[in-house]
């Protein structure tokens, strides 16, 4: 009897769609990109951008390639202040303190790992700094640079 009450409540629940939970963007030499991270980032203000699009995409992958680099030469630890001060920013973008809270929450980030992604970009800044030269070149420099670390590296991009 419970087995025919309970299959009627389900029926009467109708078909339900599945909830797309989070998806893979990218997968750059192992390490995932999704799509909560590129909603997350691009809600609080940390990448520009103003939807997860390809371009967005390929800016985090970027990214992740200037990670991996940076950690490999190990910059100097940016200043706590300097980290302190994007976290602001951040908190003032997102519209104080209780919003960013839920923004981090809705994409899976904690506290903490914003704090980290502010590191790492501080870290890929410096690591750039005293690796190019600030003049004319330099954007060109870094995109060819880029573009050899694209080649050198497994990088698997999905539809955004």
């Amino acid at each position: 009897m419970a087995a025919l009450i309970c299959a009627l409540w389900l029926g009467l629940q109708g078909p339900q769609s599945p909830e797309l939970i989070d998806r893979t963007l990218a997968i750059v030499s192992g390490r995932t990109i999704t799509l909560s991270d590129a909603r997350t980032v691009l809600a609080v203000g940390l990448v520009e951008g103003t939807s997860v699009d390809a371009a967005l995409v390929q800016r985090l992958v970027d990214r992740e390639l200037m990670l991996r680099e940076t950690e490999r030469y190990q910059p100097a630890e940016p200043p706590r202040s300097q980290i302190d001060q994007r976290l602001a920013q951040a908190v003032e973008r997102a519209g104080g303190e209780a919003a960013l809270a839920k923004l981090l929450a809705a994409g899976g980030f904690t506290p903490e790992r914003l704090r980290a992604w502010i590191r790492d970009d501080l870290r890929i800044e410096n690591y750039l700094g005293q690796r190019f030269a600030a003049d004319e070149r330099r954007q060109d420099l870094v995109a060819d640079w880029l573009s050899d670390l694209r080649r050198r590296t497994q990088i698997t991009v999905f539809e955004p």
